[in-house]
């Protein structure tokens, strides 16, 4: 086998937690609530891919989120993840869901024995199932899609003389409410086919909070998970993985709707992401690293500096990129940082590493609203948006000026 073959590797893993380990009902006032059931399991999706000398893992959690306050330390709790993947090297995304558990330390459910057990019974399996995907990484080649998903996703922030409003609270939503921009539609489906045509893995990248069952109190990894559901299903798709965009702004148009709503969301971008193979992606595979502290308002009340250290990834793999940013981007940043890439194909995965909170643009702060706080969920000054994108747009660059082409 070449050192440099393209090598992928899967394992899932079930992370549902005891229903005490609750879910979050105000973020403003800090409280939780346990759970009544458990409508659809959450799950821990991993994915090692790189060559023999280079391997990176791609860990996605159907969980709200994880900060530093909440695993008790990010850089530890990355540590006892892998004895032979290097914490840097493993890549921690959510899927955002918010019918997980408070995993973010909004309220005081992280001091409880009951959650730090269920965490560390999260580290365990984790690690387990790197092991079992590293073991089970084989020689394959990479395409990308790109399709479109129309009335699933709007701009939730909606001006009016009192000032910002959030759209569930506008119902019915008017064709002029969906058509409000900056919008990412689009779905892209990148898949890993090993040479024997078997499908390793399919990752799915969209824009939306998975809302469709909030403050419903039951344990669910809402639309992310159904779509999973539908590829799985078909057994043409490997391992689905789900990788949320920069959907700080952005909510589907049936928010708290149900189950319903939450099933057909995510069957429709299984139909997307289950068509063709798209474009192949050929050429080396690259990973690069970066941490950087960012500025914190002094108002909303966050001492501790670990909690705005942003940690940055990127992949590439020929001409496809993948950058992972941390904390709930909004959809305009993903934009920018997409704008200025040297790849042909870009994908801006948010919600990654320990969140940093809401990433407002600096118009956002002006206008005001729920997002840009200040307290526990957007604690930010206003340059982390410029700095984010600037960070981003450097690993690109440097992740470009390594490419190698591969040709037959």
């Amino acid at each position: 086998m070449e050192p440099l073959q393209l090598l992928a590797g899967t394992s899932v893993t079930d992370i549902t937690p005891p229903l005490e380990v609750g879910l979050l009902t105000s973020s403003v006032h800090g409280l939780y609530a346990p759970f009544q059931s458990v409508r659809l399991p959450l799950k821990a999706r991993v994915l090692v891919l790189g060559t023999l000398k280079d391997l990176v893992a791609v860990v996605s959690l159907d969980l709200l989120a994880l900060n530093d306050t909440a695993v008790g330390g990010w850089q530890q709790f990355k540590k006892e993840l892998s004895d032979t993947i290097p914490p840097d090297r493993i890549i921690i995304t959510c899927t955002h869901t918010h019918n997980g558990p408070e995993s973010v330390a909004l309220s005081d459910l992280y001091r409880t024995p009951v959650y730090k057990q269920w965490l560390a019974g999260v580290q365990q399996q984790v690690k387990q199932a790197i092991q079992q995907a590293a073991a089970a990484a084989q020689p394959c080649h990479a395409s990308v899609a790109v399709a479109r998903l129309e009335g699933y996703s709007l701009q939730r922030r909606i001006p009016t003389p009192e000032g910002i409003m959030m759209s569930d609270a506008m119902q019915p939503i008017t064709p002029e409410l969906l058509g409000r921009e900056p919008v990412d539609r689009r779905v892209y489906a990148v898949t890993l086919e090993a040479d024997s045509g078997d499908v390793i893995a399919t990752l799915v990248h969209a824009v939306c909070h998975p809302v469709h069952e909030m403050c419903i109190p039951h344990i669910s990894a809402e639309f992310p998970g159904e779509m999973c559901l539908a590829l799985e299903a078909s057994g043409k798709h490997g391992m689905p993985l789900f990788l949320n965009g920069a959907a700080g702004d952005i909510n589907p148009p049936t928010v708290s709707g149900g189950q319903v709503y939450a099933q057909q969301h995510g069957k429709a971008l299984a139909a997307l992401a289950g068509q063709e193979r798209g474009v192949l992606c050929a050429g080396a595979f690259r990973y690069i690293h970066s941490e950087m502290q960012l500025p914190v308002r002094p108002e909303a009340g966050v001492t501790q500096a670990a909690e705005a250290l942003a940690r940055f990834n990127a992949i590439a793999i020929g001409s496809l990129a993948l950058v992972f940013i941390p904390g709930e981007p909004f959809t305009a940043i993903a934009f920018a940082i997409e704008r200025n890439s040297p790849f042909e194909h870009t994908i801006v995965a948010a919600y990654a590493e320990n969140t940093i909170g809401y990433v407002p643009t600096e118009k956002a702060f002006e206008e005001g609203g729920y997002e840009t706080g200040p307290g526990k969920w957007s604690y930010l000054g206003k340059e982390a948006e410029a700095l984010i994108i600037a960070e981003a747009q450097r690993l690109l660059a440097a992740l470009s000026a390594t490419y190698i082409p591969i040709t037959n």
